[in-house]
């Protein structure tokens, strides 16, 4: 599971409280004995709340009841529960209900989109692209996990991808097929992927050996017609598709010979449904249980 370092945790909590909190101030709310449940109003995949409970801890709030991130939740069921004084409760509540809430909904759209994507080859998995917004990577990135996907590409360091911008530069794929068998023994360690929507290159670059070929922008339409033939060329090759898939024509790609599908989408999962509630302990001593928050 990807893990926040300390200093990115306060960061989140310092985003909504820089110097102090002004309303219970102002109400004179004191530090007393309190309890506070973060609960979903819908069904959903749980996510974040290993984060929610770093964030309690700096706060001496103890944690009672947690979910851990990936679990199937149901309307009315308690995320998190957590104990302490209601002051350190306000303080840190919302910055740990953005994360949850967030978080939440990229793991259930992730998880609808790949029950989607697998009901023709169970095998097929959903890739998230680099498409994050600035700073919000690795949450986001925890959530697709929690979801059931895997990210395509973590960063440049990492793999070897070569889009077109690329081929421009160097000549074009027949340059690239070229010097392929040495960028591949320079990167022994890594698969090298190309990007194109032209089948013909893609039948080159797979008696080339390539490792594999992503496919952009281009329809399951008009793609089906080649996928055996490039299984039969190269029968290790890895094939992904990417460009403009979304909830809407996901299942057209649902297919046997491809490996994986590439999408943005995932990142605009709505965030989930979730409330919270803060009360004294002296007035809550009976805990409610999963499915009685409404």
């Amino acid at each position: 599971m990807i893990q926040l370092l300390d200093y990115e945790i306060d960061k989140l909590i310092e985003e909504d409280l820089p110097f102090l909190d002004l309303t219970s101030g102002l109400l004179d709310i004191h530090q007393q004995p309190g309890r506070i449940t973060i609960f979903t109003r819908e069904k959903g995949i749980a996510c974040g709340t290993e984060e929610a409970v770093r964030m309690f801890n700096k706060f001496q709030i103890e944690v009672e009841h947690v979910i851990p991130s990936g679990s199937e939740i149901h309307s009315g069921d308690a995320l998190i529960i957590g104990r302490g004084g209601v002051q350190s409760l306000h303080a840190v509540w919302k910055a740990a209900q953005n994360i949850l809430d967030y978080c939440s909904g990229i793991a259930t759209k992730t998880h609808r989109l790949t029950l989607a994507a697998r009901r023709n080859n169970p095998h097929l998995m959903l890739l998230s692209t680099r498409k994050t917004f600035p700073g919000t990577r690795k949450l986001a990135l925890k959530a697709i996990v929690a979801g059931g996907g895997l990210p395509h590409r973590l960063n440049l360091s990492e793999t070897v991808r070569v889009f077109r911008n690329h081929l421009n530069l160097i000549g074009g794929v027949d340059e690239f097929i070229r010097r392929f068998p040495q960028i591949s023994k320079t990167a022994c360690e890594k698969k090298i992927l190309v990007e194109t929507s032209d089948m013909n290159e893609a039948k080159k670059l797979a008696a080339a050996g390539i490792h594999g070929i992503q496919f952009d922008k281009v329809t399951f339409e008009h793609l089906k017609d080649h996928l055996s033939e490039i299984r039969k060329i190269n029968p290790r090759i890895t094939i992904l598709v990417a460009g403009g898939i979304y909830e809407q024509n996901i299942c057209s790609y649902s297919h046997p010979d491809i490996d994986g599908i590439v999408t943005s989408s995932l990142y605009h999962g709505k965030p989930l449904d979730l409330g919270a509630d803060i009360r004294l302990l002296e007035t809550n001593n009976n805990l409610k249980t999963q499915g009685e928050y409404e």
